[in-house]
């Protein structure tokens, strides 16, 4: 009678058992290095990814907050397109509060007047400023004007154009761009 060897088949076997065995154990980088995603972020792969209006290793931050500070600037106007002055400002930018608006800002110039607050909204690193109406009541004149705009933050380097149409007719474009300041 012929022998038949069992070693060639358990090894076989045991082979295929370790394969399975093994292919279950996934190394899950978020799991290893404990981490946690805030504001309804996932991680994958070790890093959270984070939900629109939030950003950070943890999606810690609100993407408008990243724009809040003062900045020394210099302002640069023009008056159809002519050009009027260049001139040192401050420029603040608050991001706008509340857990619901992660895109709002309200920001003003120091030499303008504070009075004028312009409203706008960011994605990643840029402002939209949408067409607002603005009240000026400056010498106790009650003057309506049309401001639209855009602008970017690069570092801690901000650049906001402004486009101001007023009803006799002169259109004024203002650029402010500089430097982040520590108040």
């Amino acid at each position: 009678m012929k022998k038949i060897s069992f070693l060639p088949g358990f090894i076989i076997l045991m082979m295929f058992g370790a394969a399975v065995w093994f292919s279950g154990c996934v190394h899950d980088a978020c799991v290893a290095r404990n981490i946690q995603c805030q504001n309804n972020g996932t991680c994958r792969d070790g890093d959270c990814l984070c939900p629109s209006g939030y950003e950070g290793d943890s999606c810690q931050f609100k993407v408008n907050e990243k724009f809040e500070g003062c900045y020394k600037v210099i302002r640069t106007g023009f008056i159809n397109d002519t050009i009027p002055d260049d001139n040192d400002d401050t420029l603040c930018i608050r991001a706008n509060k509340g857990a619901s608006d992660k895109f709002g800002i309200t920001f003003f110039s120091i030499r303008d007047s504070i009075v004028f607050n312009y409203k706008g909204t960011v994605n990643d690193n840029f402002i939209t400023i949408p067409e607002q109406q603005i009240l000026d009541t400056t010498n106790q004149v009650n003057i309506p004007y049309l401001v639209s705009g855009s602008g970017s933050l690069n570092g801690e380097v901000v650049t906001i154009t402004l486009h101001s149409t007023w009803p006799i007719g002169n259109k004024k474009k203002i650029t402010y761009a500089g430097t982040r300041y520590e108040e």
